[in-house]
């Protein structure tokens, strides 16, 4: 990786069980794929919903495919990816 590259960029990971316990930090992108599913739709909509509390304002989340179908929220807005769920929050 370029080093320019490399002091712009910053990875994270935690648990989405324990997702209240992260820290709110205001992240451009946050990929969560081929997980969701694995969890009721109760707890998905949390998991989600608390990405979104996580996101800076034009910030991606990314989600695998079906993993989560019926999820609204009122500051995302659905972006026409393929192969992937993609919402950009407004």
């Amino acid at each position: 990786m370029q080093p320019e590259l490399k002091d712009r960029v910053c990875f994270n990971h935690g648990n989405v069980l324990n997702i209240t316990d992260m820290p709110v930090i205001s992240m451009d992108v946050i990929f969560c794929q081929n997980m969701l599913v694995y969890f009721r739709r109760w707890l998905r909509h949390e998991i989600m919903n608390a990405f979104v509390d996580r996101l800076k304002p034009g910030g991606i989340l990314v989600v695998g495919l079906g993993e989560v179908v019926d999820w609204v929220h009122p500051d995302m807005v659905r972006v026409p990816v393929e192969e992937v769920q993609a919402y950009r929050r407004k």
